[in-house]
């Protein structure tokens, strides 16, 4: 291996070894998908032990006659909610947890939100009924999705600009893998054990997150100095970076004590009200609708992919549990690769952007990264649907997850860290309007995705989603071009009054 292929894992490693709060966000993001979609590979475990049926099976002849079909057909589509509406509550839950952040700190959300998760998983793992197991997972996931939208506020907290770009592929990254990782662990795990001790597993693993947050992250929210900022604001300093360091200077020093304590007085002046509306508008505004369908048709699909897998692989290839657990190494593999070109690459892509325009930045200046995606997106779908659609090897469709891993992880972390450059004092609501949206887009994309294939075969379905990729990751290029005077003039409607922040918001960008 050269050089330059050793350089980029070890730059990673000691950047992470040397930022304990960024490291901690990573590994929280992780647990909520972990837990959201891991179970996914035991679904048919899931449903035999809740409902008492089985899939067809020609060795049984029981499980052949219309009925029995059908009440597994309808036991499957109830388990399958389990982790659809996971998903969406999770991203929903953030119109609570983003104004408390904003209002009273990120710290406070963090650990208290953590905890509570952790003790859901615990009822999880020991629900006996549907109804039961369907409860605590909504609860758990309205606690989990804290981190979400938090993280981002966090990374905009301690991070200067051009720093941004690896940190949101990272945090991208981070969320995706914690599905692939999930359904990996959950199919190794059906070989010796039930899917009541992955939900064990997940209380173990966020419970001791929860601790190790309380420990390493200290609040990175402040209280705007008005005065001070208006001052910094009007020297006329065109390198943001540069602002951002005055400010960041000028801010006393704290004890490890007082830094790790929870914070008392509100951190804005502005209405906790005002601050959980604002999200909804704020989707209106060009830039953050086309972010929020890009960032929702990334997690969909992969969603669409997860619940699609556990049939298509055990019907088509005869996978086993564990086996298909073992394919999603092609995505964990393929999000871990996708960081470097969400984020150095698109950092690289905007500084370069950067030194041609006389030092001054540009939020659309990183979009030209997104056309790596852009080709992955289609490509991969194409590869899975037709792969399984014609029964070619099954390196072809894995082939399929491991591209889209690659291309959903780059993208959603250029989609994401645009907005938040678009509109940094609002950062919180910008991702909140994101990601409750998208989680609607994934939930729907989940519910209808067997009833689609089951109509329209592997290759109709995916071919479609492919072309639609294409046509909204494309959108790119008008943005690019007229994306300043879009910014600026949507925000002058008489409705959009309501996304203007307060100046103890403000932060020199």
């Amino acid at each position: 291996m050269s050089d330059s292929k050793m350089k980029l894992p070890v730059q990673l490693f000691s950047f992470l070894n040397h930022h304990p709060i960024p490291t901690t966000l990573l590994i929280a993001l992780t647990w909520i998908n972990f837990f959201a979609g891991g179970p996914g590979a035991v679904l048919v475990e899931i449903a035999i032990d809740l409902f008492g049926v089985y899939p067809p099976d020609s060795h049984n002849p029981a499980t052949l006659s219309p009925i029995s079909i059908t009440a597994f057909s309808s036991a499957v589509s109830k388990t399958a909610l389990l982790f659809s509406t996971t998903s969406m509550v999770a991203g929903v839950s953030n119109l609570l947890w983003v104004p408390l952040a904003v209002k009273y700190g990120r710290r406070v959300v963090y650990t208290s939100s953590f905890l509570v998760f952790g003790l859901c998983c615990i009822w999880s793992a020991r629900a006996t009924s549907y109804g039961s197991l369907l409860a605590s997972r909504i609860i758990a996931a309205w606690f989990s999705g804290s981190a979400e939208c938090v993280a981002p506020m966090t990374i905009a907290d301690i991070f200067f600009l051009h720093e941004r770009g690896k940190m949101t592929a990272m945090y991208s990254a981070a969320l995706s893998t914690g599905a692939a990782f999930g359904l990996l662990i959950s199919g190794i795990m059906s070989i010796s054990q039930n899917w009541r001790m992955f939900h064990y597993l997940c209380a173990a693993l966020i419970l001791a997150t929860t601790v190790l947050i309380f420990f390493t992250m200290p609040e990175t929210a402040y209280q705007r100095d008005v005065g001070r900022t208006d001052e910094v604001t009007d020297q006329k300093i065109s390198n943001v970076a540069e602002v951002e360091h005055i400010e960041v200077s000028n801010t006393p020093k704290k004890s490890f004590t007082q830094r790790m304590a929870f914070n008392r007085a509100p951190l804005t002046h502005e209405s906790i009200w005002k601050i959980a509306f604002r999200p909804v508008i704020i989707l209106f505004l060009p830039p953050v609708l086309w972010s929020t369908v890009s960032f929702g048709i990334g997690i969909g699909i992969f969603v669409v992919l997860g619940t699609t897998a556990a049939t298509a692989f055990s019907q088509v290839y005869d996978f086993t549990v564990w086996q298909l657990g073992l394919v999603w190494i092609a995505g964990i593999v393929g999000n871990l690769l996708g960081i470097p070109f969400g984020g150095y690459f698109s950092d690289w892509v905007a500084n370069r952007a950067t030194s041609k325009n006389g030092g001054v930045r540009e939020p659309e200046m990183r979009l030209p990264a997104v056309s790596i995606a852009m080709i992955t997106y289609p490509g991969s779908l194409l590869l899975y649907g037709l792969g399984i659609n014609y029964k070619a090897h099954w390196m072809v469709p894995t082939l399929g997850i491991f591209l889209f891993s690659f291309g959903s992880s780059a993208a959603i972390g250029i989609t994401v860290v645009y907005t938040i450059d678009c509109y940094r004092p609002i950062a919180g609501e910008v991702v909140v309007s994101q990601v409750v949206f998208k989680s609607f887009i994934t939930f729907l994309m989940s519910f209808y995705a067997n009833p689609w294939v089951d109509r329209d075969g592997y290759a109709g379905a995916f071919g479609a989603m492919a072309g639609f990729s294409f046509v909204v990751l494309a959108l790119w290029v008008p943005l690019y071009i007229w994306g300043k005077q879009i910014r600026h003039a949507t925000l002058k409607g008489r409705v959009m009054r309501y996304v203007h922040w307060d100046l103890d918001r403000e932060t020199g960008e």
